[in-house]
């Protein structure tokens, strides 16, 4: 079920339910969401929901586009693989620019699209927190302006709490 969300100067937005194995969830377009588990459930949960709910859907994720396929053996969700090696389709933790980029692309042609940044602990091995806050902020951006959603799972054992509530500020929280 979409909702309708005024905002001003005549922009709208809309918000979605989204039944998972966890509950019924209502996300607004054009935010992005931490979703603060230890396990990928609750995310793998969410994607299911969205899928089954029509959503176009690219995840970035640590884990491989085949055992993701095998989860969603029914469903078109466009994966690409977050690692250093490997064959495509995969995109490197160190190429910031490059995340920006394939996520931007998806959502701007697709209308309300959703989009899933699995892995923000491994790519924060390969660079400074600095560099991640601003990615962040790149993709806060795009999010906004193509009113998407987007999912980043987050274990909070893997962040000092001075960097998860740096965090928090870019996004809603789910717990």
């Amino acid at each position: 079920m979409n909702a309708e969300l005024e905002v001003e100067n005549g922009l709208k937005f809309y918000s979605i339910e989204v039944r998972s194995d966890f509950g019924l969830f209502t996300l607004d377009h054009g935010r992005i969401y931490i979703i603060i588990n230890e396990r990928l459930d609750k995310t793998l949960s969410l994607i299911n929901g969205m899928a089954s709910a029509g959503k176009d859907i690219i995840c970035v994720s640590r884990m491989h586009p085949e055992m993701l396929r095998g989860l969603y053996p029914l469903q078109e969700i466009r994966s690409l693989w977050l690692s250093e090696s490997g064959k495509s389709p995969r995109i490197s933790p160190d190429q910031l620019d490059q995340i920006v980029e394939e996520i931007s692309n998806f959502v701007q042609e697709r209308k309300n699209a959703v989009a899933v940044l699995d892995g923000l602990e491994y790519i924060s091995l390969f660079t400074d927190f600095r560099s991640l806050n601003i990615f962040l902020e790149e993709l806060n951006d795009v999010v906004m302006a193509s009113r998407s959603i987007l999912l980043i799972p987050v274990d909070p054992r893997l962040f000092d709490p001075c960097q998860l509530a740096r965090l928090r500020r870019y996004a809603e929280i789910l717990h």
